[in-house]
């Protein structure tokens, strides 16, 4: 539990409550991002 004064990370996100969509989000668009790399250096 947070105390009366702060407010939690996931608080100050646009929308508080899709917070585990956004991890989500970023895990996918990161991976993404490694594959090509990868294909484009030809090593998958």
């Amino acid at each position: 539990m947070t105390e009366p004064g702060k407010k939690s990370w996931h608080d100050s996100l646009p929308f508080p409550a899709h917070w585990l969509g956004y991890i989500i989000l970023k895990v996918i668009v990161l991976a993404l991002v490694i594959y090509v790399a990868l294909k484009y250096k030809g090593l998958v």
